[in-house]
């Protein structure tokens, strides 16, 4: 019968319990010290970009609305010209 004798372990493989401060301390450095090392920028908030409005829809919702009667000749002028010309600023 063979017996295999293993060694007793003098030292832990592991740190012993910290308290949650410490503990929070040591996780803070570690974070600061990989933060340091990163050569691409923090991934920041993820925006979906805004499909682009249909100009046809548009004026004929406002056509709609003119029709109506809730907008006047003005209003309606004034809206058209803001949906057709979008990088003109407004008066």
């Amino acid at each position: 019968m063979l017996l295999l004798l293993r060694p007793r372990q003098t030292w832990m493989p592991y740190a012993l319990p910290r308290d949650r401060a410490a503990q929070d301390a040591h996780n803070r450095q570690l974070q600061e010290a990989y933060a340091s090392t990163r050569r691409v920028a923090a991934p920041g908030p993820e925006v979906s970009p805004q499909p682009p409005r249909d100009r046809f829809d548009d004026l004929a919702a406002l056509g709609r609305l003119h029709q109506s009667g809730v907008l006047t000749d003005d209003e309606f002028a004034v809206e058209k010209a803001r949906i057709l010309e979008p990088d003109r600023e407004p008066q």
